[in-house]
C-alpha cells in the first residue's frame, strides 16, 4: 500500500494551490468525457454504415469526433498547464520553507547531518515530491475519470463482456500490491546512497588540498568509483522493479483485448452485440490500456516520493533548541553589560562537559581576554552569547536581562563574530566586507580594511576591490581570510565584538599593529578576545584562563604575572620563543 502519511505535511501547501488543482481537475474532467466521446462516436457511425444509411447522415457525426477531438486537445494543454505549473509552485514554497527552516536550525542539528546530504535532500528528494504534486495527481484523476466513463459505457453495452474484460485490472490489483512495497523500499534506500555520493563529492571538493597534500586520490577514487557502483547497482534493482511492473501492465492490457477478441467475437456471431457496440466497446478498451500502464507509472511516482517525503520531513520536524519563545519583543541590546552566572555547557549526545560552573561580569565598553589549552572550551564560551548553542544549566544576562528575553535578532544583530576558521563567500572582496551590511559605501569598506591592514595587498590585486575570491576564499592567504572577516566584523558596528583567536595566520609584527588599530576603534564595545598569542590581550581589563572548561586563573595582565601560574608559564614560553625569533 502507498503510505499516504507520509505526504501530511504538503497539506498546507496544497490547500493554497485548491483552486486552481480543482480548476485542473475540471478540465481532466472535461478531457476525459471527450475521450471517451470519441469511441462513442465511432461506434455509432459504424451503426449508421451498417444499417445502409446515406453517407451524408455521418457526416454530422464526424464533425462531431472533431470537435471532441479539438476539445480534448484544448483542455489537455490547459490542464496540463494548470496542474503542473501548480506542482512547480509547491516545489518553490517547499524549497523555500525548507531552506528557511534549516537556516533557522542550530548547530546541533547541522551535527547530524552532511551538507551534502541536505543538498541531495534539497535538490532530489524535493524533485521527487513535487512528481506527486503534479504528474502522479493528474494522472491519477485522468485514470479514474477514464476508468469511470469507458466502465459505464462498456456495462451499457454489455455486462458480461465487461467483466471478462476487466478481469485483467484485478491481476493489476494484485501486481500493484506485491511490487509496490519493494519499490518503495528499494527507492529509499536509492536516495540514501544518493546522499552518500553528494557527501563524498562535497567533503572531497571543499577540501581539495588536503586530499592532495596526503595523496590520498586514488584511495578517494577508489572510493567514489565504489559508491557509483553501488547507487548504480540500486538504481538497476529499482529498473528492474519498475519494468516488472510496466510489463506486467502491458501484459495485462494485451490479455484485455485478447479476452475482448476471442468473448467479443463469439458474442457477435451470436447475435447478442452488433459491429457498433463492438467498435465503441473496443475504443473504450484503449482508452483503458494507457490508464493500466499509467497507473503503475504513478504508483512508482508514489512510492518514490513517500520515500523522499519521510526524508524532507525529518527535516522539517526538527526543532531549534534556541528559539524566542521566552522573549520580549522590543528588547534591545544598549549598554551590552554581559554576566555569566554558574554556567554549564554539555554537547549532545557526549558524556564530558564542555564547561562548568563559568562566572564572570564584563561591563560595556570593556574587553575579556579568554586563553586556555586546545579543547578547554574557549570557542564554547564564546557560542553561548549569540545563542548559537543553549547553556544547559545557569543563566547569562545581558544589560541585566537574561539573553532568552531576547528575540535571536535583536541579540544577533547587536554582536559581530569572527569565527577560528573565517567563511569568505564566491563573491568580491568588496561584497565580503560588507556583508550583512547592504548600504555600506565604498570609503567606509576601505575604512575598514585599512584598520586592518589589508588595503595595501587588496590593491595589489587585478581587480582590488571588485576582485572575486573563490570558492571559501581560495585565491587568499589565510592571514588575508582572517583580516577581511575583522573587517566585516567591525563594520557592522556590533555593540559585542567576539573574535576567536583570529589572527593566528598572521606574524606577531602584523598582528600586534592591527590589534593597536583595533584598540581604539572598539574602545567603546564590549570585546570578547580569544587567543594563543597573549600579546594580544595585555590590554584586556580581565583576562581568564580556561582548563577542561572551568576557570582556573581570572585578572588583568599584570596580576596574572604576579600570580606565577599557568598564564605565567604562557607567558615566559611565548616570551623566550619571541625573543628566539627575533635573534633569528
Amino acid at each position: 500500500m502507498i503510505p499516504f502519511k507520509a505526504f501530511r505535511f504538503l497539506l498546507p501547501l496544497l490547500r493554497r494551490e485548491r483552486t486552481v488543482i480543482l480548476a485542473g481537475v475540471f478540465l481532466i474532467l472535461i478531457t476525459s468525457l471527450s475521450q471517451v466521446a470519441v469511441p462513442r462516436l465511432v461506434g455509432m457511425a459504424v451503426e449508421k454504415l451498417e444499417s445502409g444509411i446515406a453517407i451524408n447522415l455521418v457526416i454530422p457525426i464526424a464533425m462531431a469526433m472533431l470537435g471532441a477531438v479539438l476539445i480534448r486537445g484544448l483542455t489537455s494543454f490547459w490542464a496540463r498547464k494548470t496542474v503542473i505549473g501548480s506542482s512547480r509552485r509547491i516545489e518553490k514554497q517547499l524549497r523555500d520553507q525548507m531552506f528557511r527552516h534549516i537556516e533557522n536550525l542550530d548547530g546541533s542539528f547541522h551535527t547530524k547531518l552532511h551538507t551534502g546530504d541536505l543538498m541531495s535532500r534539497f535538490n532530489s528528494d524535493v524533485e521527487a515530491v513535487r512528481m506527486i504534486c503534479g504528474p502522479a495527481i493528474m494522472y491519477s484523476v485522468q485514470t479514474f475519470f477514464i476508468l469511470i466513463f469507458s466502465v459505464t459505457l462498456m456495462l451499457r453495452i454489455d455486462w458480461q463482456l465487461t467483466l471478462w474484460s476487466l478481469f485483467p485490472l484485478g491481476l493489476i490489483t494484485l501486481t500493484v500490491r506485491f511490487i509496490g512495497p519493494k519499490v518503495h523500499n528499494q527507492a529509499m534506500r536509492g536516495q540514501e546512497m544518493l546522499s552518500d555520493i553528494s557527501v563524498h563529492a562535497q567533503e572531497n571538493f571543499a577540501n581539495v588540498p588536503v586530499i592532495k597534500a596526503f595523496v590520498v586520490e586514488d584511495a578517494e577514487i577508489e572510493r567514489m568509483q565504489r559508491l557509483s557502483h553501488d547507487y548504480f547497482e540500486q538504481n538497476l534493482r529499482i529498473a528492474r522493479l519498475r519494468a516488472l511492473t510496466g510489463s506486467a501492465f502491458s501484459l495485462f492490457g494485451d490479455l484485455a483485448l485478447v479476452i475482448l477478441l476471442f468473448v467479443g467475437g463469439l458474442r457477435i456471431l451470436s447475435g447478442d452485440l452488433n459491429l457498433g457496440e463492438f467498435a465503441t466497446f473496443n475504443g473504450c478498451q484503449l482508452l483503458l490500456i494507457w490508464p493500466m500502464i499509467a497507473l503503475g507509472w504513478v504508483i512508482n511516482l508514489f512510492h518514490r516520493g513517500a520515500a523522499s517525503a519521510k526524508r524532507l520531513e525529518m527535516i522539517l520536524d526538527a526543532k531549534p533548541t534556541v528559539d524566542d519563545s521566552k522573549a520580549r519583543i522590543g528588547n534591545e541590546v544598549r549598554q551590552a553589560d554581559i554576566r555569566f552566572d554558574q554556567v554549564s555547557f554539555r554537547y549532545p549526545d557526549t558524556e564530558a562537559v564542555a564547561l562548568e560552573q563559568i562566572s564572570f561580569d564584563l561591563s560595556g565598553g570593556k574587553t575579556l581576554g579568554i586563553v586556555g589549552a586546545t579543547a578547554s572550551g574557549k570557542t564554547t564560551l564564546l557560542n553561548l552569547i549569540p545563542r548559537l548553542s543553549p547553556c544547559n544549566s545557569g543563566n547569562i544576562f545581558i544589560d541585566g536581562n537574561p539573553i532568552e528575553s531576547y528575540t535571536l535578532d535583536a541579540l544577533r544583530s547587536s554582536i559581530a563574530m569572527v569565527p577560528q576558521e573565517p567563511f569568505l563567500f564566491s563573491a568580491t572582496i568588496a561584497s565580503n566586507i560588507s556583508y550583512g551590511v547592504e548600504d555600506a559605501s565604498i570609503d567606509e569598506i576601505v575604512e575598514v580594511a585599512r584598520l586592518v591592514h589589508i588595503d595595501d595587498e587588496i590593491n595589489k590585486f587585478p581587480d582590488r576591490y571588485d576582485q572575486r575570491v573563490g570558492e571559501r576564499g581560495v585565491t587568499l592567504s589565510g592571514g588575508q581570510k582572517q583580516r577581511i572577516a575583522i573587517a566585516r566584523a567591525i563594520l557592522q558596528r556590533p555593540k559585542i565584538l567576539i573574535l576567536d583567536d583570529v589572527l593566528s595566520a598572521v606574524d606577531s609584527e602584523t598582528e600586534a599593529t592591527i590589534l593597536e588599530g583595533l584598540r581604539d576603534w572598539t574602545k567603546n564595545l564590549t570585546a570578547l578576545i580569544v587567543t594563543h598569542r597573549l600579546s594580544a590581550i595585555t590590554h584586556a581589563n580581565e583576562i581568564i584562563v580556561l582548563d577542561e572548561g572551568r576557570i582556573i586563573e581570572r585578572g588583568d595582565h599584570s596580576s596574572l604575572l604576579e600570580k606565577k601560574g599557568r598564564y605565567h608559564k604562557l607567558w615566559r614560553r611565548q616570551t623566550v620563543e619571541s625573543e628566539l625569533e627575533d635573534l633569528e
